[in-house]
């Protein structure tokens, strides 16, 4: 049995050149940090996010974190945390991650990739709107927790509540 047409047109391709084509297709600024990583500064709805991509020939992954730019005090770090866990019963691709020593919540993502030969522009494209669309739901609650004394369970319960529509 002969390859469907749609089999053979799979391009595949370097994962870091993917990631920089989407990312100058969407005019976010880019930094080059050497041959397999780039920083990617993204403006959201809430913040702006730091993307980062990092592409591991050993491991055959690209792993792919975005800081969410909210800071909070060290005193909040054990309710960030536990707002992070319970946020991260919803999240389907990637999870959230606390840096207890900074306070940095991100979100993190590995693309395993061995044996593929590649990447194609459309994993590159879903992964990087997924975590951005995770973070972007996620933030009111990241914000309420960091911010105004919110406890992350109430926190976690709003952000859990999916709404349609605008007001």
């Amino acid at each position: 049995m002969a390859p469907s047409r749609q089999q053979t047109d799979i391009v595949l391709d370097d994962p870091i050149e993917l990631v920089t084509r989407f990312v100058v297709t969407h005019d976010w600024l880019l930094q080059s940090r050497g041959e397999n990583a780039v920083l990617v500064e993204v403006p959201g709805k809430w913040c702006d996010y730091q993307l980062a991509v990092i592409w591991r020939d050993d491991e055959a992954a690209m792993q792919v974190s975005c800081r969410i730019d909210v800071q909070t005090a060290p005193m909040r770090y054990g309710e960030m945390a536990l707002l992070a866990s319970l946020l991260n019963k919803q999240i389907f691709i990637g999870h959230l991650g606390l840096d207890v020593t900074t306070g940095e919540l991100e979100m993190r993502y590995t693309l395993a990739l061995r044996g593929a030969g590649g990447a194609t522009p459309e994993q590159i494209e879903d992964v990087v709107d997924i975590m951005l669309g995770e973070c972007e739901h996620c933030y009111p609650a990241i914000y309420q927790v960091a911010h105004n004394d919110v406890l992350a369970t109430d926190a976690a319960d709003i952000a859990m509540f999916t709404t349609e529509g605008e007001a």
